[in-house]
């Protein structure tokens, strides 16, 4: 019974003594990690403790894309006892240097070969924990840009930045000189610089590596179809070239039922499918089973056309066709009979708005019918058709200038086209003997964005000017002006009574009261007399004394020679 007592006491004393010696050993552990992680942290701070400047990213970087170099820096995250974040910078040998698991090439490795190797080495030091490894920061890195730029020259950019970044940079305009202060050199050398930039190359750009290998870049072909194989990313030493398109008539030319139809600058290995995806690709009305290609025989005498199936060639069932020179596509338009013609219709109706028409079909009357006709308040007399001007206003500007016409009729036709162009062109019709007596010749064919105007019995005529009260007055059908001029208090003092203005309800013309009748809606105005100072009237005074003594000359000469 002793030697059983004896042995469990002998067995407590050994487990305790372990559990001290094991918690003596954890806490020394514990002490060393953190220590390490103090130090790691002094030598490569966490990133809470590193500012590094920032590339301003279009889209997140390609892992399969983007090219490692010195400078790049890491978010490394690993477990040693503790976790550990750190920021590691590429060194200039190309290595990533972390601590405790060692020194790692990754220089021109894609990003996602790169993280890959890394967190394979670490997994060898460490197997807890899933260390994770992300480029926090792209390298800065110096390209030169040359050939048809605005400065060529090196440009700092980031590894994150593609070609089309750095001929950008090197497109900007510099600060422009005050036109007054350049030489005539200087102006001459700024037009022609304008002109080499429209000549340069935008799908002939050259890249040229530091390794000796070379890519070509079509910045217009990536601007449609967003393909970054046509815009890499810019690699340390890399030096751009920005060629003169070539003899203006390497081009091709695109036309007809796509989204920017336009002449192309041609590059080798151009196709039908990629002259498509240059001109952004067909509109949703193209005939795609029958597009026509057109170009030149062998002896460049006669056009030859083919009809193309751009269905089949998008479905995989036809081979593209590769282009040449001069090529023309032209890709024909399904007629369009769904666009939305429509008119409003204003004023005096029982449901104003907006009302589909069939194009050149539908006439005013039908229109009127689907607003619910007109109210018993319509001036009908007054109603009106306003149409759409479609033309440009600085065109027609232009075209009112031509002819032999004296200068005032010139301004005046100038001033009407202006009013033309801006409020509409009136059209002719008399809503009166349409809606009342049902007179079909005057029910024309409205035309898309047609504005039908019916405005409200008034009742009244407008006096304003130079008359005591201005005012409405009451319509009297047959009075003249007088009567008018009378119910709005009289003429001023200061009124040109001789000079009173009718001015139309409906077409704003200014007409003498002889010239018209005072109807509903129509102004009455009375101008002022204008006020001249004393200088004015002394000047009139010493003309007509100049004349009189020049005529009196003339006589006096006349009596002495008949004597």
């Amino acid at each position: 019974m002793k030697c059983h007592w004896t042995s469990l006491i002998r067995k407590l004393l050994i487990g305790v003594t372990l559990f001290f010696a094991i918690e003596a050993r954890a806490q020394e552990f514990k002490k060393n990690a953190e220590t390490l992680d103090k130090k790691l942290q002094q030598t490569f701070p966490t990133s809470t403790q590193l500012t590094l400047p920032r590339a301003i990213l279009d889209a997140p970087v390609d892992p399969n894309k983007y090219s490692v170099g010195p400078s790049d820096v890491f978010a490394v995250d690993m477990w040693a006892g503790t976790l550990l974040s750190l920021m590691i910078p590429v060194t200039p040998e190309g290595t990533l240097i972390i601590p405790t698991v060692g020194e790692i090439q990754v220089a021109d490795l894609t990003l996602a070969e790169a993280k890959k190797k890394v967190q394979a080495e670490i997994r060898k030091k460490y197997s807890t924990g899933q260390p994770t490894v992300t480029l926090y920061s792209p390298r800065p890195l110096s390209v030169r840009v040359s050939g048809d730029v605005r400065v060529p020259g090196s440009y700092t950019l980031y590894g994150s930045d593609r070609v089309e970044k750095a001929i950008l940079e090197a497109s900007k305009e510099e600060m422009p000189k005050a036109v007054a202060s350049q030489t005539e050199q200087q102006r001459i050398e700024q037009i022609e610089t304008e002109r080499r930039l429209q000549r340069a190359s935008k799908r002939n750009i050259v890249v040229k590596h530091r390794d000796g290998t070379v890519d070509r870049v079509d910045l217009q072909k990536f601007y449609a179809t967003r393909d970054h194989r046509l815009n890499p990313y810019l690699k340390e030493g890399d030096e751009v070239f920005v060629p003169l398109a070539e003899n203006p008539k390497r081009v091709i030319g695109v036309y007809g039922a796509v989204h920017q139809a336009d002449r192309y600058e041609f590059v080798d290995g151009d196709s039908f499918l990629g002259a498509i995806h240059l001109a952004y690709g067909f509109k949703a009305s193209a005939i795609m089973d029958s597009v026509e290609l057109t170009r030149y025989d062998e002896a460049q005498t006669e056009l030859m056309t083919t009809k193309v199936d751009a269905r089949a060639i998008l479905e995989g069932r036809l081979a593209d066709i590769p282009l040449q020179p001069g090529d023309r596509i032209i890709v024909k338009a399904k007629e369009e009979y769904r666009e939305d013609y429509r008119v409003t219709v204003e004023g005096e109706v029982h449901y104003p708005g907006t009302y589909p028409i069939t194009r050149n079909s539908t006439r005013l009357s039908e229109v009127l019918e689907r607003a619910g006709g007109v109210t018993p308040y319509a001036a009908l007399t007054s109603a009106i058709i306003i149409r759409k001007s479609m033309g440009d206003i600085s065109r027609e500007r232009l075209m009112s200038l031509r002819g032999n016409v004296q200068r005032e009729d010139t301004l005046s036709m100038i001033l009407e086209t202006e009013v033309r162009m801006l409020q509409g062109e009136y059209v002719q019709t008399d809503f009166e003997k349409l809606i009342r007596q049902r007179d079909s010749t005057q029910d024309v064919v409205l035309q898309p964005e047609d504005r039908v105007v019916i405005p409200s019995v008034k009742k009244t005529v407008y006096v304003f000017g130079q008359v005591v009260a201005p005012t409405h007055v009451p319509l009297a059908p047959g009075e003249d002006v007088a009567y008018y001029v009378k119910k709005a208090g009289g003429f001023t003092d200061r009124a040109r009574t001789g000079d009173v203005v009718i001015i139309k309800r409906v077409t704003r013309q200014w007409l003498a009261p002889s010239e018209t009748t005072i109807e509903d809606g129509d102004y009455v105005w009375v101008p002022k007399v204008p006020e001249h100072p004393f200088t004015y009237y002394l000047s009139i005074v010493s003309q007509t004394a100049s004349v009189i003594a020049g005529a009196l000359t003339i006589v006096l000469l006349f009596l002495q020679l008949q004597n």
